[in-house]
């Protein structure tokens, strides 16, 4: 009974990483074109949440001023959350030069209520979320925007790569993983399906996003949280590819541990009550919100030569390092494309167990309820200036 119950659950994993995989080489190899004109400029409401920001801001304000679209059809609404430096001072001094700016102060803590507080005063038409971390191309909100003339699309996800990729070993083990996880949205939205918004470069119909309820609170995953319910209700979220913007990624390890805790938790409290039929595309879902039990399921690998006879072994064997071999593949085409180095695809491999480690601390934390707080991750711009992309 034991040895077919592992194998089931390391077939399972297998097959679930091959799927993954897939879908990261098919957004890789995406010749997209989605370039929209607009006939008439939508307003649109810029959300900046934001916490002990105060470094990093002016590069977002300035970015979002600088945007290729009419100011008249813009706001920029910074929702100050829980800061304890001079977040809300830089916000106010642009704000005395620039009538499209609003400053509020949150009194609640947390990334959604911040977001749903700015939402009592935001009058646009379409909805964008920017982290102050995020610095969009200057056609971004132009691209988005022009999607939104399909009356049928509910939301929009551009394309997030990662800035500092050559900070630090962390940085580089980062970025990799965060381009497997994007390239593998654009597999899905290649193929039609589950398309999750990402919290930052991300736009929503105002009208759409109040119908489903806003922000869900009581999650640290509030993005994840939103694109199932839009998902469940047949709403269409599209990823679009020329919607582009760059991130930074956690430059050390403590803030890269801090971080994907955080994220890890946010997917063990999403709730499956609204899913409603399982459709492909919700199924889909599931294989992206049950991430962190596959990869704590993931550790029965080491038991195949404990368990499994050896005439088994062999076979199943097989079957994880040919899987284990296309993670390495696709891992080292997106090191050459995005200059993170070749030789660290090479030693991936002991930071996916880091990884494994870090999902099953996250399923135990959740089980005992840890603590769960909004916090700010370590930025590259916290030790020296960031070079803005143009």
């Amino acid at each position: 009974m034991l040895t077919y119950l592992v194998l089931f659950s390391v077939t399972l994993v297998t097959i679930w990483n091959l799927y993954n995989t897939s879908l990261s080489s098919l957004g890789i190899t995406w010749k997209f074109s989605a370039y929209s004109t607009i006939n008439n400029y939508p307003t649109v409401s810029i959300i900046i949440p934001a916490k002990n920001e105060e470094k990093q801001l002016p590069r977002i304000i300035d970015r979002l001023i600088q945007q290729e679209y009419d100011r008249e059809k813009m706001e920029i609404i910074v929702a100050e959350s829980g800061s304890t430096d001079n977040t809300l001072d830089v916000c106010m001094k642009y704000a005395e030069n620039y009538r499209l700016i609003k400053c509020l102060s949150i009194n609640k803590k947390g990334k959604a209520a911040a977001l749903n507080a700015a939402m009592d005063v935001a009058k646009g038409e379409i909805v964008a979320v920017f982290d102050a971390d995020t610095i969009p191309k200057l056609d971004a909100l132009k691209s988005a925007a022009g999607q939104f003339e399909k009356r049928d699309v509910a939301a929009v996800q551009g394309k997030l790569l990662p800035i500092n990729v050559n900070d630090s070993l962390a940085s580089r083990f980062a970025a990799l993983e965060e381009l497997l996880y994007e390239y593998s949205i654009a597999g899905r939205a290649r193929l039609g399906g589950f398309v999750p918004l990402n919290g930052t470069c991300m736009f929503i119909r105002s009208s759409v996003l109040r119908e489903v309820g806003l922000w869900n609170e009581n999650t640290l995953t509030e993005d994840l949280d939103l694109s199932l319910r839009l998902t469940a209700k047949n709403y269409k979220v599209i990823y679009v590819p020329s919607v582009l913007s760059w991130r930074e990624v956690a430059p050390s390890l403590r803030a890269l541990i801090k971080q994907r805790l955080r994220w890890y938790r946010g997917h063990l409290e999403i709730s499956m009550k609204e899913l409603g039929k399982p459709t492909l595309k919700i199924i889909d879902a599931i294989t992206v919100v049950f991430t962190p039990m596959f990869m704590a399921i993931s550790l029965l690998d080491y038991s195949l030569v404990i368990v499994v006879p050896r005439e088994m072994l062999l076979v199943f064997g097989s079957f994880i390092t040919l899987s284990s071999l296309f993670t390495f593949i696709v891992a080292v085409i997106i090191s050459k494309k995005h200059m993170i180095g070749i030789p660290y695809a090479f030693v991936s491999y002991v930071y996916i167990q880091l990884v494994v480690i870090l999902h099953i601390t996250a399923i135990f934390m959740e089980i005992f309820r840890f603590d769960r707080t909004w916090e700010r991750t370590l930025r590259r711009s916290d030790i020296f200036k960031t070079p803005t992309p143009t």
